[in-house]
């Protein structure tokens, strides 16, 4: 990118799977990476992308989920708020709602997921949900899923691995779906640090 839109657009250093997850065609995508590896913030990029280029429906909304309301507002606001610029922006982000709305229309909201029924009742395009093995194992099935049918919206579900927990099973899922409706992807946080960082981390831990 030689012109990136705001100074919040560093370069990134792409691991060869990165390339795969930024190029796949599948709706749903688990993301399954050790940490500091990149991979929220390639869903932060994707989500922003994806909402400033929306249009064909009214009111296009996306989100972006974490366990907790503090967890989402942490992860993902400041970082939203920057990487969009301001000549985007129909008028100033709710700081109340955690809402940005984009002169095109759309809404990008920062939820919760200690109550994944707030999901509910209004039509998703498309969304990013982090830390994905502490959220409540029914509010995929029971609330995300169900409130991206309407519009045929995408997610990408964000997470480290933790045990064969119910992120591990979503995961496997994925990675068995023939369909091409869903796909898995898992990198090493190794591939993508300085190996002095790593090694620095292996000492202290």
């Amino acid at each position: 990118m030689n012109h990136p839109p705001t100074p919040r657009w560093t370069p990134l250093r792409f691991h060869p799977v990165q390339h795969s997850l930024r190029a796949s065609r599948a709706r749903f995508r688990v993301v399954a990476a050790g940490r500091r590896s990149g991979k929220t913030e390639l869903a932060k990029r994707f989500l922003v992308t994806r909402a400033l280029a929306a249009g064909g429906v009214e009111r296009p909304r996306f989100f972006a989920a974490a366990p907790t309301r503090e967890q989402a507002r942490r992860i993902f606001w400041d970082d939203l708020k920057e990487l969009i610029p301001e000549r985007f922006l129909e008028g100033r982000p709710s700081e109340t709602e955690l809402m940005i709305r984009l002169v095109n229309g759309a809404e990008l909201y920062v939820l919760g997921l200690d109550r994944p029924e707030r999901m509910e009742g209004q039509p998703w395009d498309g969304g990013v949900v982090d830390e994905v093995a502490n959220v409540h194992p029914g509010a995929w099935p029971e609330n995300l899923r169900p409130a991206l049918s309407d519009r045929a919206g995408w997610c990408w579900l964000v997470g480290v691995p933790e045990g064969r927990n119910h992120y591990y099973k979503l995961w496997k899922a994925a990675k068995a779906d023939k369909s091409g409706l869903w796909a898995a992807f898992h990198w090493k946080s190794a591939d993508i640090l300085p190996p002095e960082e790593i090694e620095a981390a292996r000492r202290e831990l």
